[in-house]
């Protein structure tokens, strides 16, 4: 399995969605913003990718979430 698609299914499993919508809203699964940098940073380490250069401000639906994973893992 690709990295992306393990961090998508864990990122299912911290939404509590058994099918993760891309287009979702972090506000609307009931995460708030505290709880997406606590999320990038268990990324980082399972995962060995950083988000140093990442704008948190931009990150708003699971979508823009994968898109800023994608690009980490693709430097």
């Amino acid at each position: 399995m690709a990295k992306i698609d393990e961090i998508k299914v864990k990122l299912a499993e911290v939404v509590h969605q058994e099918k993760l919508d891309e287009n979702a809203n972090f506000k609307e699964l009931g995460l708030d913003s505290l709880d997406v940098v606590e999320l990038l940073l268990q990324l980082e380490e399972e995962y060995g990718i950083t988000f140093d250069d990442v704008d948190m401000s931009g990150i708003v639906t699971v979508k823009d979430l994968l898109n800023a994973i994608e690009k980490q893992l693709n430097k």
